[in-house]
């Protein structure tokens, strides 16, 4: 503790460059927006915590991809590893081609045709965006029929989320059922 008379000698401090629970600590890291092959319902979101400090993410809100475009609030007691991921999904491991159990089963609808998601902490401070609500989604790949889909990857250096070239198709597969043919990273780092 310092008053304002203190004198510090040989000592270094150092701000973080983003502090937990600010704008940027916290981003948008992936979407299945499109369901998988064979179950469109098979939605989900992932969010990743880039600081070094586990987050309380309690009470914060993704705009618009509840059911009948609801805002989804993420329950008390929720925290996000630090480095690590936290998927809101539609579906239970059970009935996803995801390999990992979800960390928060909702009712979860995206909008195919595109739409912006919004994070904001428990107190409405908008902490990352996702897309633009423009013409369609940025990245992904939703073929059409019984074909695998492609979920959206946010680039490892994640960027302005609503700004296309900070996104990308993903190409390979992780946490995803042996038998299926999705290309997405759920709980994982992106590819």
């Amino acid at each position: 503790f310092f008053s304002d008379m203190a004198t510090s000698t040989n000592n270094t401090f150092t701000a973080a460059e983003i502090f937990p629970g600010s704008p940027g600590s916290v981003v948008i890291n992936e979407i299945m927006w499109m369901g998988s092959q064979g179950n469109s319902a098979d939605e989900w979101v992932e969010l990743r915590n880039v600081t070094n400090t586990s987050i309380d993410i309690s009470g914060w809100v993704i705009t618009d991809v509840g059911s009948g475009g609801n805002d989804i609030t993420i329950p008390a007691s929720q925290t996000i590893p630090a480095n690590g991921f936290y998927i809101v999904s539609n579906d239970t491991e059970v009935g996803s081609v995801m390999s990992i159990t979800p960390n928060y089963v909702v009712n979860l609808s995206i909008a195919d045709v595109g739409e912006q998601l919004i994070l904001m902490n428990s107190s409405a401070v908008t902490i990352d965006t996702a897309d633009n609500a423009g013409s369609g989604w940025f990245a992904g790949a939703n073929p059409g029929g019984q074909t695998a889909k492609s979920s959206m990857e946010r680039n490892s250096t994640p960027g302005n989320g609503a700004i296309s070239t900070n996104w990308h198709t993903a190409t390979t597969q992780v946490n995803i059922d042996v038998d299926k043919n999705e290309k997405a990273t759920p709980g994982a780092t992106n590819d």
